[in-house]
Formats: C-alpha cells, sequence, structure tokens
C-alpha cells in the first residue's frame, strides 16, 4: 500500500481528484508494496491507479508525461525492510553488547536498501519474483555479501540451509545488465587461503563489478559465539599478495583491479598504503576500503594553498587504524606551519582492542581517554555519529563531549580536504 498523506497543488494527483487520506492499492492493476515500487509503476504514460477511501474502492486514470503526480508519501520510503535470517559466524550485530538503542540490533538484508543506500545483502531470503524484479526495475547496483562461492562453506557460515547457490544468483544478475558489487568478510581458518582464490576467482570469471576483502570485526561480547582468531601481520601480508595476484591479473585484462583489501589489512599489516589511483573510481568506498588513501589525496590537493589562523591549543582524536595516517598528515602540517597540533589514538575500550575503526570510536572512551588533557579544540570524525548526526553508539551527544572535556569539538568527515580545513580554523 501507498499512502496519500497530501496532494501538491495543481498537480496530476489533484486534478484526477486524489485526496490526502486515500490509500493507494494497485497500479496498472499490479500491487503496490513499497515507494520504490511505486515509483516505477507510475512511470508509464497511462497510470491506472486503485485505491481505498473510507473504505470503499475506487479507480482513476492518469495521463502522464513522465512528471511527478504531486502525491506527497510522509512514511519511510521502505516501511517494512527484510530482517536477516542467517546467523552468520561474523556477524557483528551478535557481538554488541546489551542494553544498546533498539535499532543497532536489527538486522537488515533487504535488496531495495542495498539499491537505495549501499547495504549490502546476502540474498538468502529472497525469492525468484523478487530476484526478477530487480531486473524488471534496474536496481543497479546492488551490492551482495558473498563471503565464499563454496555452497557448503557458505551455508555453514551463514548457518542458513539456503545460502548457496550465490553465483547463479549473481550470474542471472551480470547477465541481466546489474552491477554488482560484492563483499568477503574474511574469517580465520574458514574462507581465507584457497578458498578466497577460488572466490575471488570465480567472481571475477562472473563479471563482478568489484569485491572488498574486509577482515572480521571481533568485539570482547563473543560469548558462545564461533572462536575465531584474529589475523597477524603475516597473516594481513599474505592475504594482500593473495589478493594483488587476483587483481593484476584483472588490471590487464580489464583495465580495473577488480578487488580491493580493507584498509585495516595494509594498517595491520604495516605495508604503504596505495596511491588512490590503486582503487581506481573507489567502488568500494563506502565500505571503508580506500578511505584513507582517498583521504591523503584530498589533503594534499588542498595543502600548498592554505593558510591556518593563529592556532589556539586543538588536539586531533582518531581510532587507531586511522592514526599512522592523520598523525603524519598532522606533522607536515606542524612542520610547515610551526605549529604544535598534537594527534591522539583512542583505544576501543567499549567493543575491546580489536575494534580499531573509526566508525566505532564511543563517546565514553573519548572521554575517559582525553579527561585529563588541556585543550581548547578537539578535532573528531563525524563517523562516530549516526546518520541523523545527532548520537554516538553509547547514546551521548556532542554537547555531551564537549561539557565533560571542557573544549569546543569540530567534527571531520571522512575527506582530507575537510580534514585540513579543521586543522586550519
Amino acid at each position: 500500500m501507498y499512502y496519500v498523506d497530501g496532494v501538491t497543488k495543481n498537480s496530476l494527483a489533484e486534478s484526477a481528484g486524489l485526496l490526502p487520506g486515500d490509500v493507494i492499492t494497485h497500479i496498472n492493476g499490479e500491487e503496490v508494496t513499497d515507494g520504490l515500487l511505486y515509483g516505477f509503476l507510475i512511470c508509464n504514460e497511462c497510470v491506472e491507479i486503485t485505491f481505498v477511501r473510507n473504505q470503499e474502492v475506487k479507480k482513476i486514470i492518469i495521463e502522464n508525461e513522465f512528471e511527478d503526480l504531486g502525491i506527497i508519501n510522509d512514511r519511510p520510503f521502505i516501511e517494512h525492510p527484510k530482517s536477516c535470517r542467517n546467523k552468520c559466524i561474523f556477524c557483528f550485530i551478535d557481538q554488541l553488547p546489551k542494553g544498546m538503542r533498539k535499532p543497532l540490533y536489527f538486522k537488515d538484508d533487504d535488496s531495495r536498501l542495498s539499491f537505495l543506500t549501499g547495504n549490502y545483502v546476502t540474498l538468502t531470503n529472497m525469492k525468484e519474483e523478487e530476484l526478477k524484479n530487480i531486473v524488471r526495475m534496474r536496481l543497479s547496483p546492488v551490492n551482495i555479501s558473498v563471503h565464499t562461492t563454496n555452497d557448503e562453506l557458505r551455508i555453514k557460515m551463514l548457518h542458513n540451509k539456503n545460502a548457496g547457490g550465490i553465483l547463479e544468483k549473481i550470474s542471472y544478475l551480470v547477465e541481466n545488465g546489474i552491477t554488482v558489487n560484492a563483499q568477503i568478510v574474511l574469517c580465520k581458518g574458514y574462507n581465507d587461503g584457497k578458498e578466497l582464490t577460488k572466490s575471488l576467482t570465480d567472481l571475477y570469471e562472473a563479471q563482478v563489478n568489484s569485491v572488498s576483502v574486509v577482515p572480521i570485526g571481533l568485539t570482547k561480547f563473543r560469548d558462545g559465539l564461533t572462536k575465531i582468531e584474529p589475523f597477524t601481520k603475516e597473516d594481513c601480508r599474505t592475504i594482500i599478495k593473495q589478493i594483488h595476484h587476483i587483481s593484476n591479473r584483472a588490471y590487464k585484462e580489464i583495465g580495473t583491479r577488480f578487488v580491493y583489501p580493507a584498509d585495516e589489512f595494509f594498517v595491520k599489516g604495516e605495508i604503504a598504503l596505495p596511491p588512490a589511483a590503486y582503487y581506481d573510481d573507489f567502488p568500494q568506498i563506502e565500505n571503508g576500503v580506500g578511505l584513507l588513501s582517498s583521504f591523503v589525496k584530498e589533503f594534499n590537493l588542498s595543502f600548498a594553498n592554505k593558510k591556518p589562523k593563529p592556532v589556539r591549543n586543538k588536539v586531533i582524536a582518531t581510532s587507531e587504524a586511522a592514526y599512522p595516517t592523520l598523525s603524519r598528515l598532522v606533522e607536515r602540517f606542524n612542520e610547515k606551519f610551526k605549529t604544535k597540533l598534537e594527534t591522539i589514538p583512542i583505544k576501543n575500550k567499549f567493543f575491546g582492542d580489536k575494534i580499531t575503526v573509526a566508525g566505532l570510536m564511543t563517546a565514553t572512551d573519548i572521554i575517559d581517554q582525553l579527561k585529563n588533557k588541556q585543550m581548547d579544540f578537539l578535532v573528531l570524525p563525524s563517523a562516530i555519529l549516526r546518520s541523523e548526526g545527532d548520537l554516538t553508539l553509547d547514546d551521548k551527544t556532542i554537547s555531551d563531549i564537549e561539557k565533560a572535556l571542557s573544549c569546543e569539538v569540530i567534527l571531520n568527515e571522512n575527506d582530507g580536504k575537510c580534514f585540513l580545513d579543521a586543522l586550519c580554523m
């Protein structure tokens, strides 16, 4: 159903007689299930709308020249997203402590959200008709959590008997013109080694657009869950070499590297970050892959022309994974402008020391580790806040941090130019 919460003045909907409170059930005879399908179905020259008004079913026909009908819907675009039916051995949500915000525990696995917001989906809860709808509605790109192309292993890792056949589903989408980006969450002793080589080779031959390989995130809240060891420095170096074997082949044959290791592998392996060009057009940057190299490039492009204002006592706090990169940038800044800005890595005590990324930093750790630090300004990554920009993972606000530390917080987007601007303020 699609609810008419309002009608734009002088619109096609108003001319046709639709009113606030009407409920659209079908368009051109097809049931409307969400805002995405509604938008697809109205793209016709003749739109027959079936709706309910005061419990009475009515129909109208709108001659449409592919313009907006003027129907206002104030509800979520996808009101009832599909939840995940898997019990993945690497699931981060299963590793959350109790007592956090309820939405943090929701596991979405909805292909519509993959198209709209870039979420990764496993396709394990998708019927054949839904797969066909992706093609029919041209919902491209689709981001798929593959993890392994070995059906038996995928069923084991996802704890779902429906997890097999992922290559067939991907091939169907690709053959029908849908761009597929894939993700492999790498778990030591499971889908690494020869299994990783097989999966990457299979996905390359299936003409997947890109693949990111990211390490499992291990929090301290894993009691009762599958025991998985973290990757060592040598493991990370081996994984990067293994990925490069496939990416170098792809670069020679198709002009892109195709598969990209997560930044954490370079940091933990103590390997220099590759230049931004390594990531082609950054197809996996929303997954945090290539973010640090992009950050450095953006910083460098603006650095030569920057002139800072007189800088008072300022501290830059960041995650342990980002610290080596950001500290080098701040050192360059200090050398050029004769400043004494300080970069401090925040240890993740909230989730455990194996979690090192900025997006999982909490206000509690920031406050606890900086409470004795004298500063006028504190630069923090905006990634510590949820998408609404108001709360950290531990339900605190920027105002809470400012009050606790008696300083002003400057938020930095995941952008090197914005970071340089923050240093210059």
